[in-house]
């Protein structure tokens, strides 16, 4: 193995030496030798920019971006974490499932509590109460 294989390039322009453990900044992602390490250095473009944060309404996170990122492109691109968690209730008893009591029927694609997991005690679509197929 070869050991400029393992080395990187300084991305300013004039610069190029390589380094075993460069120095990424933070604002611009770009890797850098130890001269070049600070934002005045290698002419950040981010250098100015304000960090900034906001909350997000339906999960309550924090989002921290710059101040040359506009706010409605930062929530757009943010992944709420709370959007597919709804609180499931199983269709006959109306009971909360949770990770400890629900089931997963194959057959009908319905969560069900343990209780009615059998195909005739939660009426299945694809099967009638003799636990036969039904007719399309």
């Amino acid at each position: 193995m070869n050991l400029d294989d393992q080395m990187e390039r300084c991305d300013v322009q004039y610069c190029k030496r390589r380094d075993f453990l460069p120095f990424k900044c933070t604002l611009c992602n770009r890797k850098f030798c130890l001269e070049h390490k600070e934002l005045k250095e290698h002419e950040c473009p981010f250098q100015f920019a304000e960090r900034k944060a906001l909350k997000c309404n339906q999960c309550s996170q924090v989002i921290n971006y710059l101040s040359t990122e506009f706010e409605i492109d930062v929530l757009k691109q943010h992944v709420c974490q709370k959007i597919n968690i709804e609180k499931s209730k199983c269709p006959q008893c109306k009971i909360t499932l949770n990770d400890l009591n629900k089931f997963y029927c194959t057959s009908c694609k319905r969560l069900v509590c343990l209780k009615h997991r059998m195909k005739d005690e939660h009426e299945c679509d694809k099967y009638g109460k003799f636990n036969y197929c039904k007719l399309m």
